[in-house]
């Protein structure tokens, strides 16, 4: 019995040190967090080849439709909310040609997807029935357990990560991943070439972020992201 609660005491002791280890590395290190991503899969109906390629089809017609509306809706909701904060349209015309951008950040790529995933799930769907498919396609913005992946030459450790994932009729297949936000999966693809490139520059905005450093320098060997995962996630390791 004695043993026993020697035991508890020290897996009890054990927590405390990990809630505490866990508290000091969130304010004490500004490091990436897994919650500073969304992620974005398209998962292939199975491992075919015929399947891999549909499942890359989707995902350039997907990464289009992001390329073709994230900023545009962006700019919108801004100058909403500028009317509902009692400016006039000729202020808001003054500012469109003052040269000011608007700032995409994490929150409004979230809402973004929220708002129009049934259509992202459209997508998806109208380029499967083009390329003479009749796989139905899921599309679902959530947080979820991934496995360690490689990004280029950075390493995403497992962990708790939010993503948009695209399943193309059973998901058997391997899936395709990028980074949607900060925007990897964007910045210098093709599609942005037709677009302006104030585009593109507001995407490169985004990178000069200093705690994103980690994912755009170059360097001699794969690096690992230092993320910082929540206290239950330290107890599971």
């Amino acid at each position: 019995m004695g043993l026993r609660k020697k035991e508890l005491k020290f897996m009890i002791f054990i927590l405390i040190c990990i809630i505490l280890f866990s508290t000091w590395n969130v304010y004490s290190n500004p490091e990436l967090s897994n919650d500073d991503f969304i992620r974005f899969h398209v998962i292939a109906n199975s491992d075919s080849d015929e399947d891999q390629q549909l499942k890359l089809k989707v995902r350039d017609g997907i990464l289009a439709k992001i390329n073709s509306e994230l900023i545009q809706e962006t700019m919108a909701q801004e100058f909403i909310e500028l009317q509902a904060s009692g400016d006039s349209a000729n202020q808001e015309v003054e500012a469109k040609n003052s040269g000011i951008r608007v700032s995409l950040d994490l929150d409004k790529s979230r809402e973004y997807i929220q708002e129009n995933i049934t259509e992202i799930e459209d997508t998806a769907e109208r380029i499967i029935k083009e390329n003479g498919y009749d796989y139905e396609a899921k599309a679902e913005l959530g947080v979820k357990w991934i496995p360690k992946k490689t990004y280029g030459d950075v390493i995403f450790p497992a962990g708790n990560y939010e993503a948009l994932n695209v399943t193309i009729g059973e998901g058997k297949g391997q899936n395709w991943w990028c980074v949607l936000f900060p925007p990897l999966c964007l910045i210098g693809a093709e599609e942005i070439a037709e677009q302006d490139e104030i585009v593109e520059d507001i995407y490169k905005d985004i990178l000069l972020d200093k705690k994103y450093d980690p994912l755009i320098k170059e360097r001699d060997k794969p690096a690992t992201l230092k993320l910082k995962f929540k206290t239950l996630e330290l107890i599971g390791e």
